[in-house]
């Protein structure tokens, strides 16, 4: 059965980081075939003392500012990929705007700053949400640009196999990228630190396995570093019940 994603649903804040998710994205489409889909969310919480009068300038002031981010979102997708995609705005919160619209989707892929402090409750802490509510593939990319021009992202995968965590889903759709991407990948299992393996193999990419439901533990110990402390770009594939999990 395939495991490679069908529909590739990217969001976009405009940002350096999601810059490179669109690139990766649409890098990824056209070895696969998927269909791209690049989604920006804005929202605006319209006060409850505002009168009927001032609600209805307030809406269309935003289908007028949808407009223009439609149409900014086609300009700055087309700009970093040649693929085909669908441009769409969302109202809502950016986790939601995300989680609603992956829906229709088979992987996410998003920036993220990976920043502590006040600067996590950008883009950081969408990323957290959307990795913790996801029930698909989600490839997240950093906006520090780790992986050095015209090296491809996807040329050698390092797939975090330890731990208790199965690896099934993860290791087939890693394999499958990485076949596509005409790279490599490789398994890293034992005491072996995911920094150290990073090096040793010049990896440019990381798989992750992700339990299902997520326990606190993965979420602190191996979810938030790899989200806040690795440069590279990370799949994150749910694996159900912490073990093989049903393509969709």
């Amino acid at each position: 059965m395939n495991i490679l994603p069908r529909r590739i649903l990217v969001a976009v804040d405009f940002g350096q980081a999601s810059a490179r998710a669109v690139t990766l994205a649409g890098e990824l489409a056209s070895r696969t075939g998927a269909a791209l889909s690049l989604l920006h969310a804005e929202s605006f919480d319209v006060p409850p003392y505002f009168t009927p009068a001032q609600v209805r300038v307030i809406e269309s002031e935003e289908r007028a500012n949808a407009k223009r981010a439609s149409d900014y979102l086609v300009k700055f997708g087309r700009r970093l990929t040649t693929q085909p995609f669908a441009a769409l705005i969302e109202s809502r919160v950016a986790a939601n705007a995300i989680l609603h619209a992956s829906k229709q989707a088979d992987l996410i892929v998003m920036g993220t700053h990976g920043r502590r402090g006040p600067s996590r409750w950008w883009l950081g802490s969408v990323a957290e949400r959307v990795l913790q509510e996801t029930d698909i593939p989600l490839l997240v990319v950093h906006d520090d640009a780790a992986v050095p021009s015209p090296e491809p992202a996807f040329a050698r995968g390092l797939l975090l196999a330890g731990g208790a965590v199965a690896t099934d889903r993860t290791t087939r759709l890693a394999a499958e990228i990485a076949e596509r991407m005409s790279g490599t990948v490789t398994a890293v299992t034992g005491d072996e630190e995911p920094a150290s393996a990073k090096a040793r193999l010049g990896a440019t990419w990381v798989a992750a396995p992700v339990p299902v439901p997520m326990t606190p533990a993965w979420r602190s110990h191996v979810g938030a570093r790899l989200l806040q402390s690795c440069a590279l770009p990370v799949l994150f594939v749910p694996e159900a019940d912490g073990g093989p999990s049903h393509d969709r």
